[in-house]
């Protein structure tokens, strides 16, 4: 399975103006309030967005009952799940003497998987039904990266109309996972009588974990290993990134943007292990199982066959601690965007984002309009294009008092309003707080 971090995150905040973590995309935006901005903590700055090659209910329905036939029938030859998410810890700005700084503090997640549809047919019907058989399921490929980032920013009017910006980061690296083209299969063994179930490849895994090898039963487990520095920052399993962008307004009506985002490397070392699948896992006669109907002999839940491979992983895999770095590439966005100002309270423009991923890049492109209907209350409505194939309405808003901000943003609403069967959903949500410094 691959997962990966896709689409767009919270660009979408460039369509609502005064919104400083519009920033954190483009770091040359500046902080229009003239306030001293301080994010509510974990609620300055949250984001998500899931996109997958089948809809959530295809697994799940209501009541979070699941059916992994439902899931078989809705995938194509090969599924791919991606997604992403943040959440900022602190966030501040201010504008002074031409400059605008800002400083945020971030958990930031991405994750990306594909893998061949056949896999999902062991957890569908269970071991019961391929003894005899001698069949290779597919490959599957994961990622999934976790890190803190600490961030700081400033940009400047050069010229009348020019803005610029940079926005350097420091990485902390707080969880890695990668297996690529891991290999599934099974085989009937005639004698003694045996189905063995393959895994063929190997994995990355790095996290507060102590490995614990036991000789005797020959399995690996991994125990919570945490200390102080994993709850704040410890100079282990460092990276770093920076974002840069330019504002171009030619005139008082219009505005052009281009930013580069999240250009930046992790690496992990500390805590890391390679572990290599090197035998089966076994299943004899006397523990065959099937899943597809539970009235009949040997059912064992998907849910609880999952759960039993997943112990039997500890007895197939020989772990060791990495020797070598390894690294995590973030997925890097290019923003490019363009608005015109009609009047007072209606603005109109297009916004692109493209984001370069291990595998696949992924296109954005959206249309937008703005309207500023009460002086605390701004508006917009787009139309946003992923990939030249589907098609999104979306809605933000946003609140601002002399004290207190409050955001919202989607690039997709329906998906918001039917969460559960949409392939694609993404939101940003946030609330600031805002002081008068003359």
């Amino acid at each position: 399975m691959l997962f990966e971090a896709s689409a767009q995150e919270s660009a979408s905040l460039y369509y609502l103006p005064g919104i400083s973590q519009a920033s954190l995309e483009n770091p040359a935006i500046q902080n229009q309030s003239g306030k001293l901005v301080i994010g509510m903590p974990f609620l300055s700055g949250i984001s998500g967005q899931w996109n997958s090659s089948v809809p959530l209910n295809a697994l799940f329905s209501k009541g979070f009952s699941y059916s992994f036939h439902r899931l078989y029938d809705s995938l194509d030859e090969k599924g791919q799940i991606q997604a992403s998410a943040g959440a900022t810890m602190f966030y501040g700005s201010l504008t002074h003497n031409e400059y605008f700084f800002s400083f945020s503090v971030s958990e930031r997640a991405f994750s990306e998987g594909i893998f061949d549809r056949e896999i999902v047919r062991v957890i569908r019907d269970g071991t019961q039904e391929f003894f005899g058989s001698n069949e290779n399921l597919g490959n599957a490929t994961f990622h999934l990266t976790h890190y803190r980032e600490l961030a700081t920013g400033v940009s400047k009017e050069i010229w009348k109309g020019f803005n610029v910006g940079i926005r350097p980061k420091i990485l902390f690296g707080k969880f890695h996972f990668t297996g690529e083209d891991l290999n599934f299969s099974v085989e009937t063994n005639p004698n003694p009588e045996q189905l063995l179930l393959q895994t063929e490849g190997n994995f990355v895994l790095a996290g507060p974990l102590e490995h614990v090898r036991d000789s005797i039963y020959k399995s690996s487990s991994f125990w919570a290993d945490f200390s102080p520095g994993d709850y704040f920052f410890q100079a282990r399993n460092l990276g770093v990134a920076f974002d840069v962008g330019a504002i171009f307004k030619p005139d008082k009506f219009s505005e052009i943007s281009l930013s580069l985002a999240d250009a930046g490397i992790i690496g992990f070392r500390h805590k890391t292990y390679d572990s290599e699948f090197t035998r089966p896992a076994i299943y004899r006669p006397q523990n065959f199982y099937q899943s597809y109907d539970p009235d009949e002999n040997n059912y064992l839940e998907p849910r609880e066959a999952i759960i039993a491979f997943g112990d039997s992983v500890s007895y197939v895999i020989d772990v060791n601690e990495t020797r070598r770095r390894n690294f995590s590439v973030l997925p890097m966005k290019i923003n490019i965007a363009g608005k015109y100002i009609f009047s007072e309270k209606l603005t109109a423009g297009f916004h692109n984002q493209f984001k370069n991923y291990k595998l696949e890049a992924l296109n954005l492109f959206s249309v937008f309009a703005t309207a500023t209907l009460h002086p605390k209350f701004v508006f917009y409505g787009s139309l946003a294009l992923l990939n030249t194939q589907n098609i999104f309405p979306g809605f933000g808003a946003s609140y601002t008092s002399n004290w207190l901000q409050i955001y919202f943003t989607s690039n997709n609403i329906l998906g918001i309003i039917q969460p559960l069967a949409s392939k694609q959903l993404n939101l940003s949500f946030g609330v600031n707080f805002l002081f008068d410094t003359q």
